[in-house]
């Protein structure tokens, strides 16, 4: 960590986010007609470090450059900023202004020995008004070129602003960066991916300022708040104020009086201060000034008056630096000024309760109301605070529930677990025990992966009930519960005779089950029917459920995917993933990008599927889901081996066995068709359509349709369509939707080696979105004409293949082999030239084929004359 730290503390930032700005600084400088720059934007964007960069550009295009910067201390003395480039000034007579000018001019000029001259002037906001006027004759004579930076919002010299309005210098408007610009800028400092939240927060952290973004990375770096996890760097606890940007702020705020401070002390804790605070605690003509001086931001939300700090910085470091006397006094202050107007607007119960808690005074219902407020918002750790004030107020079990739902919301469920069950004998009602009983089914199946003893929680819950409505609420998640121990099949056969009478959260919940269960049976519109049920029921809700409407969107995504509706999943789980972002929800995001690696088998997009699931598992595991990263795991093992690596593939493999969970039957096939394609990049055929074959079983077995026959076009794929063409169309005839109709066309047009019907299906699977797929029949048909002997409709495929394989991230699969061994091998040869080239020996390519080494060497040597080649170094790079 220290070695990154430092690297990052010495290596100057790169202009990842200025490439545009560069481009035209470059192009001014360097033209047939050049023309000076002006760098102009909020202190910390990069103006300095986009005008360094441009003194390069100037060094390589022969020109004599020279920096000076501007200071206020230098702005007393007539062209103090020059003074060190002008020797022989002080032995001359001064004579006029224009006199000095011109001779100043003649000076810098001379420096430059017959060279062009680049003067960079740095905080050019600064110079004195003789340096201005000199910096104007030198640009209006065409005698240099000029980059400077001012800062936007401070007054410049007069002779400074003339330099654009009299277009004699090119105004370059620096925004502060935007979200995306950072996340590159980060990634690249950074060395690996940053994980989209901590992008966000040190986005809205550093307001888009580059400066406060890189004290702020290196904050969190030295005190280990920021850590690479998994290959992802993440954010493991909020962010705090360095020394360093303690200093800068200070600087910020020096010379302001203590009326001021107290005003902006007040914004920081409040953010922000309402009307009726500010009427009843602030000052608004000092609002006003500390307004213009750029330290506050007023404006309105709606009809409300908003008043906050200028950066969101200064409420950080503000805040650090409260006393806890003057927090205290302030938060009753505040509390009682809301109270007194009614607490009539949205998230006021939610600051109160914060108010109440450094401030005393705060009532059971309140504080229980604010916990809620706090959960649904997903701040777990303060709900588990305001709970607990609560509890210990008076509000009782509801509060004690809360509270131990909250730990397992922020990934202690062993803690979570222990406090739930001792919640038994509080209960009062049979409304108490559900509420309890499904909490506690949750903690043990979702947090903790132990479906059995959710199962055996859900029975002794349902035996102590008495209502049948409520003992309903319990049977709903049990039926969940089959949908890990049993498979899809056996949930969707619960879930969905309950589904027709079920309401409020139970139909959430069962539209939930039912959605997902009937999708991976095949019944798309069943499924999608719902899934918009459990959202609609879910969104009327007065109080929130514990499983949010979200939940049947992504079961939504799932279902449309099975259809091979891609672009309209894809497009769903995005804008999820980007609310959640915004939102603030580790769990919405990881579940959309659960799914959008899901399709990577399908879509080729091996790369991003690695980014998202290493991603979703960082946040599964912080929020301490076992039994949700075991199926994560089996997707990023999958992205893995479908891009060659078939050792990162093993080691997630590895990972998996070390989570110590039940096997959650809702992704068997995915996690068998894992090792699947692990074998296939390691080059063992036999061994993947083995694994395959066990795959499709399983899914038969769960009632996972979709994924049986996945399994069954994936041993097609491979090289053995022959063995699986009468199983897949008969396990296909049950299922929906355009994806399984084209996994059949292709299995019975590599069955019959039909070289048409495989460039229609390759047409099919791209109009779905599915470009590995489309790839592969392309280059199918390709091998089907090179046999017939027709090389010129093998070339045509081929072009169509390339294309379609360009839309992939880096994918190899078999059917991507070049068509020369494709055509050529049979398939006991392919898979022996496939363990060769991944540097297996004839002995333990014997050992995996069970045949003699010298079968394998004698098999080789065919290999080695039909494709023309002598060595096993070239037969690697000819299988690559």
């Amino acid at each position: 960590m220290c070695m990154q730290y430092d690297a990052v503390m010495e290596l100057p930032w790169p202009l990842t986010g200025r490439a545009a700005e560069l481009d035209l600084v470059r192009s001014s400088l360097t033209s047939h007609s050049p023309r000076s720059v002006m760098l102009v934007g909020p202190a910390g964007v990069g103006k300095t470090r986009l005008a360094r960069e441009a003194r390069l550009l100037a060094s390589r295009a022969g020109l004599s450059s020279v920096w000076v910067t501007a200071s206020h201390s230098i702005a007393r003395t007539p062209l103090g900023v020059f003074v060190p480039l002008l020797p022989a000034l002080d032995r001359e007579p001064a004579g006029t202004v224009h006199d000095l000018l011109e001779r100043s001019a003649r000076a810098l000029v001379s420096r430059a020995r017959g060279r062009g001259v680049a003067l960079f002037v740095d905080d050019a906001h600064m110079l004195d008004e003789a340096s201005a006027g000199l910096l104007h004759q030198l640009v209006a004579n065409h005698s240099v070129l000029v980059v400077l930076t001012v800062r936007a919002g401070e007054a410049a010299p007069e002779a400074v602003t003339a330099l654009w309005k009299d277009d004699l210098a090119l105004r370059l408007e620096l925004s502060r960066l935007d979200t995306r610009a950072i996340d590159a800028l980060l990634t690249a400092v950074l060395g690996h991916q940053v994980d989209r939240a901590a992008v966000v927060e040190l986005a809205a952290r550093s307001g888009g300022n580059v400066l406060y973004l890189r004290e702020l990375t290196l904050g969190a770096l030295a005190d280990r708040t920021l850590v690479r996890d998994v290959g992802v760097w993440r954010l493991k606890a909020p962010l705090a104020p360095s020394g360093r940007i303690m200093e800068l702020v200070d600087t910020r705020l020096r010379g302001l009086d203590d009326a001021s401070i107290a005003l902006l002390e007040l914004a920081a804790y409040a953010e922000p201060l309402g009307g009726a605070e500010v009427a009843e605690l602030a000052d608004p003509e000092l609002i006003d000034a500390l307004q213009r001086q750029g330290l506050l931001a007023s404006g309105f939300e709606g009809q409300r008056l908003q008043v906050r700090l200028a950066h969101p910085l200064y409420g950080e470091v503000l805040r650090a630096r409260t006393s806890a006397v003057r927090v205290s006094a302030m938060s009753r202050a505040l509390a009682d000024s809301v109270e007194r107007t009614g607490a009539r607007r949205k998230g006021d119960a939610l600051r109160m309760g914060i108010w109440r808690l450094d401030g005393g005074g705060g009532q059971p219902a309140l504080m229980l109301r604010a916990a809620r407020d706090a959960r649904w918002h997903y701040d777990f750790a303060l709900a588990e605070r305001l709970a607990r004030a609560a509890g210990h107020a008076g509000a009782g079990f509801d509060a004690w529930l809360l509270a131990g739902q909250t730990l397992a919301l922020q990934g202690r469920p062993l803690d979570a677990e222990r406090e739930l069950a001792s919640l038994t004998c509080q209960t009062r009602d049979d409304r108490d025990r559900v509420r309890l009983a499904i909490a506690h089914i949750d903690c043990l199946w979702f947090y903790l992966g132990r479906m059995d003893d959710g199962l055996r929680v859900a029975q002794l819950a349902e035996a102590s009930i008495t209502e049948q409505s409520l003992r309903d609420e319990v049977s709903a998640r049990r039926a969940g519960l089959l949908l890990g121990s049993q498979g899809p099949g056996a949930a969707a056969e619960v879930a969905v005779p309950m589904l027709a009478a079920a309401k409020g959260p139970s139909l959430v919940w069962l539209g939930l089950v039912a959605s997902y269960g009937l999708g991976r049976l095949g019944r798309i519109e069943e499924a999608l029917d719902a899934a918009d049920r459990g959202y609609d029921a879910g969104i009327v809700l007065s109080e929130p459920d514990d499983w949010y409407p979200w939940f049947n969107l992504y079961a939504r995504c799932e279902a449309l995917a099975h259809a091979g509706r891609f672009t309209e999943a894809e497009a769903l789980a995005r804008q999820e993933h980007q609310r959640g972002l915004e939102e603030g929800s580790s769990e919405a995001r990881a579940w959309f990008l659960w799914h959008m690696c899901r399709t990577a088998r399908d879509t080729g997009n091996v790369q991003s599927a690695g980014r998202d699931a290493r991603e979703a598992i960082v946040l599964l595991r912080r929020l301490g889901r076992l039994g949700f990263q075991h199926s994560l795991l089996s997707l990023l093992a999958q992205s893995q081996a479908l891009s060659g690596d078939h050792q990162g593939a093993r080691a997630t493999l590895a990972r998996i066995d070390e989570l110590g969970v039940q096997q959650p039957r809702w992704s068997w096939t995915e996690f068998i068709s894992a090792h699947a394609w692990t074998a296939v990049a390691e080059g063992r055929l036999s061994v993947a359509r083995e694994t395959f074959e066990r795959a499709a079983e399983a899914g038969e077995r769960v009632g996972d349709r979709t994924g049986a026959c996945a399994a069954l076009h994936d041993i097609a794929r491979i090289g053995a369509p022959h063995a699986v063409v009468d199983r897949l169309v008969a396990v296909a005839a049950t299922v929906e939707g355009e994806l399984t109709g084209a996994r059949v066309a292709h299995v019975l047009a590599l069955a019959e080696a039909d070289p048409p019907g495989l460039a229609e299906v390759s047409d099919r699977f791209e109009a779905m979105g599915v470009f590995l797929l489309a790839a592969e029949a392309a280059a199918d048909a390709a091998v089907a004409w090179r046999r017939l002997g027709k090389p010129r409709k093998a070339d045509a495929e081929l072009h169509r293949a390339a294309i379609r394989l360009s839309r992939c991230e880096g994918a190899r699969t078999p059917a991507l082999a070049p068509i020369s061994v494709r055509s050529q091998l049979t398939p006991a040869e392919r898979e022996t030239a496939l363990l060769a080239a991944n540097g297996l020996t004839s002995k333990e390519i014997a050992e995996q084929l069970r045949i003699s080494a010298r079968t394998v060497d004698n098999r080789l040597q065919r290999i080695f004359r039909k494709l023309g080649i002598s060595r096993r170094a070239e037969l690697a790079a000819l299988m690559r």
